[in-house]
């Protein structure tokens, strides 16, 4: 799996979460991994559901994303239902996504032992709003334990795997992207500009 996951030929929501990945790859070289949108599976564990973060990485394979130091720092995004269509412009698709970031403090600032958690997540929405993306909404960032992954079956009182060194954050907002039509033949670089004015969707 490579550092910034991509897929060969990203559309639609892959392609809107590049830049992002991108940013934050380069950003902060701390992060071992910058995953796309990750699909949340079911499995049995213990006789119960199981909920997790996947990461399809081909031949029917996929890596399981959650807290564990075998996998390291990493990023991942997964979206939301519903995904709604814009009422002016039918080739633009809005959708509720998240972003989550777990990582090991003593990787970001191995010179202090402090939880500067306000810190990064500054450094993190700096980021975000230096790319001034004009399909990205971000409205909400969670931080307690049981907030981080909620939507996961990940238990945090059962390896403390937000207490120190480890931490995380869950940024929630919405994410638009547009539709390939017949009459585009590409959009390359003007994916961004496209959106300009075309939030009220």
């Amino acid at each position: 799996m490579d550092r910034i996951a991509t897929k060969t030929n990203p559309k639609m929501f892959d392609r809107a979460v590049l830049p992002i990945q991108n940013a934050l790859g380069s950003a902060f070289p701390w992060l071992d991994y910058v995953l796309g949108i990750c699909e949340t599976l079911i499995d049995k564990k213990d006789n119960k559901a199981f909920k997790s973060a996947n990461y399809y990485t081909g031949n029917g394979q996929y890596e399981q994303i959650m807290p564990c130091e075998e996998l390291g720092n990493f990023a991942f995004f997964y979206l939301r239902d519903p995904q709604v269509f814009g009422a002016k412009d039918k080739n633009l698709v809005k959708s509720p996504f998240s972003l989550v970031i777990w990582y090991d403090l003593t990787e970001v600032s191995p010179e202090y032992d402090e939880r500067n958690t306000e810190q990064i997540k500054g450094q993190i929405m700096g980021v975000l709003n230096a790319l001034r993306l004009p399909y990205l909404k971000v409205t909400k960032i969670w931080e307690k334990p049981q907030n981080v992954f909620a939507d996961f079956s990940y238990d945090p009182t059962s390896n403390q795997y937000l207490m120190h060194p480890f931490t995380g954050l869950r940024i929630d907002g919405e994410i638009m992207a547009r539709l390939d039509c017949p009459q585009t033949v590409r959009m390359g670089d003007s994916f961004s500009t496209s959106f300009d004015n075309a939030y009220d969707i």
